[in-house]
């Protein structure tokens, strides 16, 4: 890889992060404490969405997200070794298949702004592996990854799981 390209695509991968940032509401600037509420001595308050799951149901959903990061982790690899294979992979563990494998029980549950950024994430990777196969610069992927990702952010700041008691 040529040192130009090489270096655009670090500055795209740092700029991903930078992206995600910009996209989490934080109280004092700093990441350490996304959406968390003014800490008080003693006692910090989430004031995430609470989305209703059982305790099975939220060992499920984990899973997924976990195959999600681990495609990230895949994808960028793959790309740093510019090998396409990898990518495709990669993305396709984390497309749309994903998401229609999902018991339906557990889909119904989630508030329908939570059920539209999955959607965008899982078509992002579909996306990603779509435009992999046909690569001759990786800019396009990895933004289309920085989508894939900020959404992720944007989620797991707005919501979070918890058993009903």
């Amino acid at each position: 890889m040529r040192l130009t390209n090489f270096c655009a695509v670090l500055t795209l991968l740092f700029s991903t992060a930078t992206f995600a940032q910009d996209m989490m509401p934080m109280t004092s600037g700093s990441m350490a404490k996304p959406m968390m509420g003014k800490p008080m001595p003693g006692k910090v308050e989430d004031n995430r969405e609470i989305v209703p799951l059982t305790k099975s149901e939220i060992t499920i959903v984990d899973e997924e997200m976990r195959q999600m990061l681990a495609s990230v982790q895949g994808i960028t690899d793959g790309l740093a070794l510019r090998d396409v294979h990898s990518v495709v992979e990669a993305a396709s563990q984390s497309g749309g298949t994903m998401m229609q494998e999902l018991p339906s029980q557990i889909r119904m549950k989630f508030p329908e702004p939570f059920t539209q950024m999955g959607m965008a994430t899982h078509k992002a990777f579909d996306q990603i592996a779509q435009e992999t196969k046909n690569i001759k610069d990786p800019a396009p992927v990895l933004k289309l990854l920085s989508t894939a990702t900020q959404n992720c952010v944007a989620c797991h700041a707005t919501y979070r799981f918890a058993s009903p008691k």
